[in-house]
């Protein structure tokens, strides 16, 4: 048996060597089985061998492999995807949202026990846990990495996170150009691979609707360009004016005003959405419809979220906006605009002390959102 594995091994580095990777080919590369992207070579995988046997009923190793490589065949005819991108290289402040696809799909099918009909999860991206994006590395480092994770292939594949998720989008775009795709962070950098594919879906006909305590409009950061602070700055060059809608914002060195001067991005402060949800809501898909957008991607950092109900991320924030009216608001711009797309982001369940991260309250709040969008 040893040696026919071998031999197995050896056809397929064979193959993806002397053969044009197709999309799938590259999927199969570029994925792991749930839970297993993050680098967790000692205790932590156990976590993973918990969220396989929920999701699909074993923790044996090679039963878990083929169940999940078995959804690349629904690929096609999916009407939507998730992606967990286990990086929280991106942060800057407390880590910990490298866990956040792995808590986030505990305490989902601890609360919804499947995911809808026609969604199917694609894994994560596998995450080498110093890498960001690949323009931040060496000749060297990239030649190297990339025999780890690639043996026998001689394509420059990428090799960090960012990355790796904008080479998934785009194959999973040239499989199924009408799917819908939803992110599990992860740090808020994450959401700069998904800019990309709207962009290579929508040129700059689409709009963002950005739940979060920060602007994330830093133009760099410490001279970092794709990071949590700085995504939503990147996002303006595919976007037109006033297509970026961030709402929950709090925490922040500039003011309403001085953004409004430096960057076209329409902003509700949470102290103004306090007290007058119903009111934002309506004004929040006024304004999209107004600009003629008609395809929305939600991008949803939990620190948004008031501190009292999300505390397990890695800059809470108290003052923030109630959890139902954020779920309200994704369902009213759902049931008004085409939402092709979104994510959840920045929930680390480490930080809350939990082991059980089906029970920790961020995780549970993530997933429903999660589900609020993807339903």
């Amino acid at each position: 048996m040893l040696r026919v594995h071998r031999r197995k091994i050896l056809l397929q580095r064979l193959y993806f060597k002397f053969m044009a990777l197709t999309a799938l080919d590259k999927l199969r590369l570029f994925l792991r089985p749930p839970g297993k992207g993050i680098y967790t070579p000692s205790t932590g995988g156990g976590y993973a061998q918990r969220l396989h046997e929920t999701m699909y009923g074993s923790a044996d190793p090679k039963q878990v492999q083929n169940l999940w490589e078995e959804t690349f065949q629904k690929i096609r005819r999916a009407e939507g995807f998730i992606l967990g991108v286990p990086s929280d290289t991106g942060a800057g402040i407390m880590k910990g949202a490298n866990f956040g696809p792995l808590g986030v799909r505990e305490a989902y099918f601890d609360q919804f026990q499947a995911y809808p009909k026609n969604i199917i999860d694609l894994g994560d991206v596998i995450c080498v846990p110093h890498f960001l994006h690949d323009e931040m590395l060496s000749p060297y480092q990239l030649t190297a990495t990339r025999k780890e994770l690639y043996p026998g292939q001689e394509e420059p594949l990428p090799v960090s996170p960012l990355s790796i998720a904008e080479g998934v989008l785009k194959a999973v775009f040239e499989l199924n150009p009408q799917a819908r795709v939803y992110l599990i962070g992860g740090d808020h950098s994450v959401s700069w691979p998904s800019m990309v594919y709207c962009h290579s879906r929508f040129g700059k006909d689409f709009g963002v609707l950005h739940f979060d305590a920060h602007t994330d409009l830093m133009t760099s950061r410490l001279g970092v360009d794709y990071c949590f602070a700085t995504w939503a700055y990147q996002a303006l060059k595919f976007l037109k004016p006033h297509h970026l809608v961030q709402v929950g914002i709090r925490s922040s060195a500039k003011t309403k005003a001085q953004w409004a001067e430096l960057h076209p991005v329409t902003q509700f402060w949470a102290p103004e959405v306090l007290g007058h949800e119903a009111q934002i809501i309506q004004k929040v898909c006024q304004h999209f419809s107004e600009k003629g957008i008609k395809s929305i991607y939600i991008s949803n950092d939990i620190d948004g979220t008031d501190s009292s109900e999300a505390s397990a991320t890695g800059t809470p924030e108290p003052a923030g906006l109630k959890s139902e009216f954020v779920k309200e608001l994704i369902s009213e711009v759902k049931s008004r605009f085409s939402v092709f797309g979104g994510d959840v982001v920045e929930v680390a369940p480490p930080l809350s002390g939990k082991k059980e991260f089906k029970e920790e309250a961020t995780c549970r709040l993530g997933a429903q959102y999660l589900h609020e969008l993807i339903q």
